[in-house]
């Protein structure tokens, strides 16, 4: 597992206007593109949840989730209406319990 390198990825597009922006349009390419200047290398179910945008899973895999929220706001919002995200954002989580989070 590379939590430290999806952990990277989250705060590269929280942090990145056209980073996030491309994302949205093409997450599996823009992933893909990203990866190619990486050291380290995502996991294959790190690169799926990622290019799906699939937050819960994410989570799951340990993802920080002060750094994860801002993510799935700024890729989901304009998707899903926020109360509707946040709902189920936090039910999503919630079930998962509380993973661990070092990198």
């Amino acid at each position: 597992m590379s939590k430290y390198l999806m952990n990277k990825f989250i705060h590269h597009v929280n942090m990145n206007e056209s980073a996030e922006k491309e994302y949205k349009q093409r997450p599996r390419a823009y992933l893909e593109k990203w990866g190619k200047g990486e050291k380290l290398k995502l996991t294959a179910e790190e690169r799926e949840a990622l290019a799906t945008k699939d937050y819960a899973k994410l989570y799951a895999l340990g993802a920080h989730p002060f750094t994860l929220w801002s993510f799935t706001e700024a890729v989901w919002a304009h998707e899903v209406p926020r109360e509707q995200l946040v709902k189920d954002y936090k039910e999503k989580t919630a079930q998962i319990g509380y993973p661990d989070f070092k990198t």
